[in-house]
């Protein structure tokens, strides 16, 4: 087995290799970010393309070079562009370099040309692996042009379909999959693989609450210093709210780090809140270590507007990525913050 499938998914790892594409043409890999569905999507594709290869010893080196040839991966160009790990240097082969912003869909032109390679037969061995991730970001024409050939797939090619939101899938799509569900693992361990990481205990279980259970989305919360960009967020926010801010200046200030990380994070500090506000000791909270400090402010809040303020914030981080104006939306909901804290104001 290899190193890089983690403790929690190893039975998964077990039931794929148990009949690699022998009785399926497509898996579908399916779960919340931060579970590890991507990392066990790159191993399977290392470990059919090492089987009946030729050159073994070549095939392992092309692979881990990022030019194995018979690996390919579909991505939005936007991801190619913001990230450099190995599937992104995969998936430029499929990235035309062109002017505007780039994509944040896998295009029908990246379909159509995946489907002449895949067409081909294999260079290094017998297999060949295509690997879509996140394969939500499929608009109607590219999976549409993706339903015909997994409907007739070529010779020896595993499709493997990674995604965190599969309700957006076409059910054409899901329906010639074979699914596979990564869980959020148990909480034991989580934290004991992110001690492992030589994360401090306390530390561990704040972002485990904050990632929603997800190991590696915590251990990535952990890497980027969240926890001292979300102590200034939330107080922010209760300076906000005892109008001892200004939201425009705060929201010039939120709009220099990550936008939806932080609005992202606003969102479940609130519905911490409306925990706090119905029940004095929750038995979860995103933010467990603020519960004191909601606990202070709980029957000093105006809970209509945080109501309301909640399901705007649900339906606003959807447009995120849509070609709005975020500085716009960071001033609107920080202002909607402060009017919160009415009843704080002397």
């Amino acid at each position: 087995m290899s190193k890089s499938i983690h403790p929690w998914n190893r039975p998964i790892w077990d039931t794929l290799i148990r009949y690699p594409g022998r009785t399926t043409h497509a898996w579908l890999l399916m779960g919340p970010p931060g579970v590890g569905k991507t990392t066990t999507a790159i191993e399977f594709a290392r470990y059919l393309l090492m089987e009946g290869a030729a050159d073994a010893a070549t095939a392992q080196r092309l692979f881990a070079a990022g030019s194995h040839p018979d690996f390919h991966v579909l991505m939005p160009e936007q991801q190619c562009v913001e990230a450099e790990g190995p599937l992104e240097q995969y998936a430029l082969r499929y990235v035309s370099a062109g002017k505007g912003k780039p994509k944040s869909v896998i295009s029908v032109d990246q379909i159509r040309e995946l489907i002449a390679r895949v067409a081909t037969r294999a260079h290094t061995g017998e297999n060949k692996c295509v690997l879509i991730s996140p394969a939500e970001c499929m608009n109607a024409n590219s999976s549409n042009a993706l339903l015909k050939i997994l409907e007739e797939p070529p010779e020896r090619t595993l499709f493997l379909l990674v995604s965190a939101k599969p309700h957006q899938l076409p059910a054409t799509i899901i329906s010639r999959c074979s699914p596979v569900d990564f869980p959020v693992p148990d909480a034991a361990a989580s934290r004991a693989w992110l001690l492992d990481q030589d994360l401090p205990g306390a530390d561990a279980d704040v972002l485990l609450a904050l990632a929603g259970g997800a190991p590696l989305r915590a251990k990535q919360l952990h890497d980027a210093g969240f926890l001292a960009q979300r102590s200034e967020w939330m107080n922010d926010v209760l300076q906000l709210m005892e109008d001892r801010q200004d939201p425009l200046g705060v929201a010039a200030k939120w709009h220099r780090s990550d936008v939806a990380m932080s609005l992202d994070w606003l969102h479940r500090f609130l519905v911490d809140m409306v925990r706090v506000v119905f029940c004095d000791e929750p038995v979860t909270l995103y933010n467990p270590d603020a519960l004191r400090r909601l606990q202070e402010i709980k029957n000093r809040i105006n809970v209509t507007a945080l109501f309301d303020l909640c399901d705007r914030l649900g339906r606003t981080k959807q447009l995120i990525e849509s070609p709005v104006d975020q500085n716009l939306i960071m001033e609107d909901m920080l202002i909607r913050v402060g009017g919160l804290g009415m009843k704080l104001r002397r």
